[in-house]
């Protein structure tokens, strides 16, 4: 069940930083190419079942945790900024997507962190046996994004941004 809840809310961040991208560095709306969005959302999507999938194979739960948060957390929620980056078409330089990026992906991380406090104090589900996971997932996201941004920053093109 918390696996759809992630993938609805991962779709939805997609879609409101394809818009949120273009509106912050040039005041201006995109044009929402469906196919383009489907095709990116889907990426996502089969990316989030696949990490799923190979956590569950880990045996070690502490490592498969981290993993989880490193690669489902952290580098996927990088994967969908420069998705939505890409199929938005906005023209930024590296530096200002790699630090715009970082700071929505940390965000995404505490609000994760959040969602999971609340459940816990709610339900019978234990998320956080203690403070210290909390901050080793939040590590784990910061050094899945670290990753990411190792690998699509220098993607950022940068021909797009000269006039």
């Amino acid at each position: 069940m918390y696996i759809i809840f992630l993938l609805i809310a991962m779709c939805c961040t997609y879609t409101a930083l394809f818009f949120l991208f273009p509106f912050f560095f040039e005041h201006r709306y995109p044009i929402f190419n469906v196919k383009k969005s489907f095709k990116s959302m889907l990426i996502v999507s089969l990316c989030l079942l696949i990490v799923y999938a190979i956590t569950i194979i880990i045996p070690n739960l502490w490592i498969a945790n981290r993993m989880l948060h490193m690669f489902g957390g952290g580098f996927l929620a990088f994967v969908i900024c420069f998705l939505a980056y890409q199929d938005s078409g906005t023209k930024i330089t590296r530096f200002q997507f790699f630090l715009f990026s970082t700071l929505i992906v940390i965000a995404l991380g505490v609000g994760n962190e959040l969602v999971e406090f609340v459940l816990q104090n709610t339900t019978h589900l234990i998320f956080a046996p203690n403070i210290n996971d909390t901050w080793l997932d939040l590590s784990s996201n910061l050094i899945g994004t670290l990753l990411a941004a190792t690998c699509l920053v220098p993607q950022i093109n940068r021909k797009k941004y000269a006039k």
